[in-house]
């Protein structure tokens, strides 16, 4: 079965209803509803979005976003092994090449995300929006 790690803009669109984005980022995030996939993700990333929710949607309803997307997402291993492979990048942006170490130690086939900027390593995992992903999953 496919590993998709899903980075924090992902379940943010959830958790926070981003008008934007929220229905694509739903399709993706129902696949591994419906076991087509398996979902993934770090636990820097669940740190990450009841940080940031709790800011637009108050704690309560980010921690309980988070808990109930939790039912459905396995989490990544972030050790000193990643954290070290992080700090040995070359990358210009931290929180991503860790997020890319922990998909990599998870083994996942791909990364879905919306950051446009992309400052994952290229070509090791394949790098996907949503609606990429979708796309190609068809």
């Amino acid at each position: 079965m496919m590993r998709v790690f899903l980075d924090t803009n992902i379940l943010l669109d959830l958790i926070e209803e981003r008008q934007t984005f929220v229905l694509a980022s739903a399709n993706v995030f129902d696949l591994g509803i419906k076991g087509q996939i398996q979902m993934v993700a770090s636990p820097l990333t669940f740190v990450n979005c009841i940080y940031v929710a709790r800011k637009n949607v108050g704690y309560q309803k980010a921690f309980q976003g988070m808990k109930l997307l939790k039912q459905f997402v396995a989490v990544a291993t972030m050790d000193d092994k990643q954290v070290s492979s992080a700090l040995e990048g070359d990358v210009p942006d931290f929180e991503d090449r860790l997020q890319f170490e922990a998909a990599v130690a998870a083994q996942c086939n791909v990364i879905v995300t919306r950051d446009k900027k992309r400052h994952f390593p290229q070509g090791h995992i394949p790098i996907l929006s949503p609606e990429e992903f979708l796309n190609e999953f068809k």
